[in-house]
């Protein structure tokens, strides 16, 4: 805080000088020879306003610490206090540094290093904030999320194409890239694609775009900038309304509104590192990857998140608003079946700079070097931006020849990046050489924020790089080590944020470069770091994934360490309840525990421990299955089965069972569904271990309600809530309920359906268990649906699919879609209704979910029925009943099945031709000794 502008009059002045003081923490008194202003009124001691700061600061006994000009520092005649004010400007710096510790400095440079030292001994370090996004503004003040930090020179060198491209996309109406809503800009890593859209962001677009409401930067490369907060944030900004306002409402109706206001208002959206939601790189450092070989790969520019893929189509249709991306590759979501562009959307490629703006950034280091000597290095790089500055940067600081380039290649002579056939080798050779000139502490430095997988905070880093035995003895020795780098080209520095973050380019190359022995001693630092940070308490208490970030970094730091059976310790005790039951952060899961499987999720992961082996299959498993893709889970299932059996771990392959079985039963694999089932059964029966006999007979019961088995169904779930109720076991109880409630609503039992969905949401939201809330409130919804209460069921089910959608749990996400199409369809809805269900396909192939595939399709066959659309029709019930064959009766969806063919028939279509159950084609179960004399059977067997 200080004075820049005095008020008019000296009353004023004197006023707000001395509130200044009083609201400050510090006291910083910076004195040279000039004695400052003296009011003439209002001061009978005729002293400077100056001198009545730091009275007001001795008077409030805040910490004070000041630095005085040496006599060693330039100064000019005009710098020099003359008449009367000498004597007081003496007397005042006599008291000053009679009643202080004062600093001398001797030039602007001396000065930070002091300042950064003294407040660095007051300064109180935040240790856990990890992420960092801006306040929101209220329009048309922009709103900057996250700003960009790694333009290195003072403007934008080069581009004038593109930036005439994007601006004709606001301004030339007769042109084919105006008409687009959605306008990509689409180049590998590295060639400026962020620096160019916000370069124009701030000094073209608010003069161009007219009339404009307001606009925002966004980057999906900060840790937190998912795409739900970005609905979230946006939300807030555009509508006008609170960010808690906006966190309450549903998240379909949150995706709607954001559509709605940008239809209705002209806002400005540029969304920075987009390729961040693609297969591709999402959940990962986009370092390693490389562009040229995954573009042509369409599945890999999907969308991770379906829904995601189907908002952007959505946005490119907007009448008002525009929307900016930078990505890595082109989104397939804005892409038709034949590979052309959506209507509503444009891209732009760019490549490397011209020779001309090549030549000029080199030139804004000011480094030397001729033309000829010059292009044909930056030719073998493809004129890459943040190559060029990053080797400029390095020769401009080389310390026998500042600046000189022939110098630098004389004192280099393996430097030929030519001699690499692939761009992606001869840009890591560059850049290898480009960090030659820097000490070895500004290189830790440097490797240490390349750890991180997120900006690095100041405090942070103080913390980790400054003390007794650490690199630096004192802040501001960092301080210039993060200057360096700064200036190099190789480090972005937040300066609202504090923050300081890599090129993913540059921190790829700089963490590859380094040797096994250095990253170890890197995440040794980072463990100790992280193990000292305070954790949250009890499981029940974490809120959000945010509450467990410094756990999440030391089990990152200690996959680094390749302390594998450590990390996957830390994994089952400190995250595997806040995440599984607390969080349901099923991705969240998969990302951490892929990483335990360093050769790939086909061989085991890499513990010592037999039982924690197989413990790690199946949580993968569980995260594959919850976050939409069961698929991957059953294998991983089978794998840990086997390692139980062979190992004897009897009670363990129980619930591995258990788990297969339910999976299998997701992905229409009914007959190994119902004999895992029955072989967990068996198990527990010899054991004796009533608790999993109850679950593994809700997993059969459930099975057998799926394949219309009435007698065994209720059997086995009435036997299973039993137990529970002699036990007084609530947590069983729930669950069992939930399955009731679902048996009977395929049975259309609806009533009895909402009682036990009722008895089960109660036990769900006691236990705060998000999984179990949310299946309950569907079923409360399907429940009041088959009940003709399509109010309250819209209320249930929106609420399912809001929540689901949060944590990503799609096998309650698309039934939920189902229910609300289906809801719609009876409204008389029809669009609406095929909007629901536009958001199922995806996913129901991908995971593959052939049940919820085949219940959404029969919908879709009464919608096409309503609207006399018969082909289509009789397509979605026939492919409803390939579906539902599952494995063929008995082992076939019943419900499905009856449902298309009731479709077929009544609009005179055969039934397709599909083959017979044939029971030789499933691989045998693992074996374990079962007592003969078990006699329990259930239903028909």
């Amino acid at each position: 805080m200080m004075m820049e502008h005095l008020p008019a009059s000296d009353a004023e002045a004197i006023g707000a000088s001395l509130k200044l003081v009083n609201d400050a923490e510090v006291y910083a008194g910076v004195f040279a020879h000039r004695y400052g202003y003296v009011p003439k009124e209002h001061n009978p001691q005729q002293i400077s306003i100056t001198e009545m700061e730091y009275n007001r600061a001795v008077e409030c006994n805040i910490p004070r610490t000041i630095f005085v000009m040496d006599q060693a520092h330039p100064i000019t005649i005009n710098d020099i206090e003359q008449g009367p004010g000498l004597e007081k400007l003496a007397a005042f710096k006599e008291r000053v540094q009679k009643d202080n510790i004062v600093n001398f400095f001797t030039s602007p440079e001396d000065l930070r290093a002091h300042v950064i030292q003294s407040l660095s001994a007051l300064r109180k370090p935040d240790l856990q904030s990890f992420h960092n996004v801006s306040d929101i503004p209220a329009p048309p003040t922009p709103y900057i999320a996250h700003p960009y930090t790694l333009l290195q020179t003072h403007h934008l060198v080069g581009r004038q194409s593109e930036l005439n491209l994007l601006t004709d996309w606001l301004a030339k109406p007769d042109t084919n890239i105006y008409r687009a809503r959605i306008l990509s800009v689409v180049a590998i890593g590295g060639l400026g694609k962020s620096a160019l859209t916000w370069t124009w962001f701030n000094d073209i677009a608010p003069l161009e775009m007219k009339p404009l409401a307001g606009r925002m930067w966004w980057s999906f490369y900060e840790s937190d900038a998912t795409f739900e907060n970005f609905v979230i944030r946006a939300g807030a900004y555009v509508t006008r309304r609170s960010l808690d306002e906006i966190q309450q409402i549903p998240a379909p109706d949150r995706e709607a509104q954001l559509l709605s206001a940008l239809d209705r208002e002209p806002f400005l959206i540029v969304l920075d590192g987009f390729e961040r939601l693609l297969n591709a790189y999402a959940g990962r450092d986009a370092a390693p990857v490389d562009d040229s070989q995954v573009g042509s790969q369409r599945g890999l520019r999907r969308t991770s998140d379906p829904r995601t893929g189907r908002f952007f189509q959505k946005l490119a249709q907007v009448k008002s608003s525009r929307v900016l991306i930078s990505s890595r590759l082109y989104p397939a979501a804005l892409e038709n079946d034949g590979g052309g562009l959506i209507p509503g959307s444009h891209r732009i490629d760019i490549s490397g700079l011209t020779d001309e703006h090549a030549v000029e950034l080199w030139r804004a280091f000011g480094v030397s070097g001729s033309r000829s000597e010059l292009l044909p290095i930056f030719s073998t790089t493809g004129k890459h931006p943040l190559l060029i500055q990053a080797l400029a940067g390095e020769i401009k600081r080389n310390r026998r020849a500042p600046g000189d380039f022939q110098a630098w290649r004389q004192a280099n002579p393996q430097f030929h990046p030519a001699s690499f056939p692939r761009l992606q080798e001869s840009m890591a050779h560059v850049l290898e050489f480009a960090l030659t000139g820097l000490n070895e502490y500004t290189r830790q430095v440097l490797q240490t924020i390349a750890a991180f997988r997120m900006p690095a905070n100041y405090d942070t880093l103080a913390a980790l790089l400054v003390g007794d035995g650490k690199p630096f003895n004192a802040e501001n020795k960092l301080d210039q080590a993060l200057a360096e780098l700064e200036d190099r080209g190789l480090l972005g520095w937040d300066q609202r944020a504090n923050r300081y973050d890599l090129h993913p380019i540059v921190r790829g190359v700089v963490w590859n470069t380094l040797g096994a022995e250095a990253k170890q001693g890197v995440y040794s630092l980072l463990r100790t770091h992280f193990e000292a940070v305070p954790k949250v308490g009890d499981w029940e208490e974490v809120n959000s994934l945010d509450d467990l970030t410094s756990v999440i970094e030391l089990y990152h730091t200690l996959i680094g360490l390749r302390r594998y059976d450590y990390a996957g310790r830390l994994f089952r005790e400190r995250l595997n309840r806040a995440t599984l039951y607390r969080l349901s952060a099923s991705r969240q899961r998969v990302e951490l525990l892929e990483q335990l499987f360093p050769s790939g999720t086909d061989a085991l992961p890499q513990l010592r421990d037999k039982r924690a082996q197989a413990y790690i299959l199946n949580s993968l498993a569980q995260g594959y299955k919850f976050s939409g893709q069961p698929g991957r889970a059953t294998p991983l299932q089978r794998h840990a089965n086997v390692i139980d059996s062979k190992m004897g771990y009897e009670k363990n392959l129980v619930v591995g069972l258990e788990n297969l079985s339910n999976t299998l039963r997701v992905t229409g694999e009914l007959w190994e569904a119902e004999k895992a089932a029955w072989l967990a059964l068996k198990i527990t029966r010899v054991r004796c271990d009533r608790s999993r006999e109850a679950v593994s007979l809700r997993r059969l019961g459930l099975t057998l309600a799926a394949r219309g088995e009435a007698n065994g169904s209720a059997l086995t779930l009435h036997r299973s809530m039993r137990i529970w109720l002699k036990q007084s076991n609530r947590q069983g109880d729930g669950p069992v309920n939930a399955y009731l409630a679902q048996r009977a609503i395929w049975f259309h039992e609806f009533r009895e359906a909402l009682e036990s969905a009722k008895s089960a949401w109660g036990i769900a939201s006691l236990r705060k268990n998000e999984r179990d809330s949310i299946r309950t409130a569907r079923l409360q919804g399907q429940a009041d649906l088959g009940l003709g209460e399509l109010v309250r069921a819209d209320e249930w089910l929106h609420q399912a699919l809001t929540r689901a959608r949060a944590v990503s749990l799609v096998e309650e996400e698309l039934p939920s879609l189902t229910a609300l199409a289906e809801l719609r369809q009876r409204q008389g809805e029809i669009k609406a209704a095929r909007e629901f269900l536009d958001d199922v396909w995806e996913y129901a192939e991908r995971g593959p979910y052939p049940l919820l595939h085949a219940d959404a399709l029969n919908v879709l066959a009464q919608i096409e029925r309503d609207a006399d659309n018969t082909a289509a029709a009789i397509k979605a019930a026939t492919k409803a009943y390939q579906l539902a064959w599952c494995d063929g009766p008995p082992y076939a969806y019943h419900w499905g099945l009856v449902a298309a063919e009731k479709h077929l028939t009544e609009l005179g279509a055969p039934l397709p031709d599909m083959p017979p159950f044939d029971e030789s084609k499933f691989e045998p179960m693992p074996q374990v000794e079962i007592d003969p004399d078990d006699e329990f059977r259930a239903g028909t067997e």
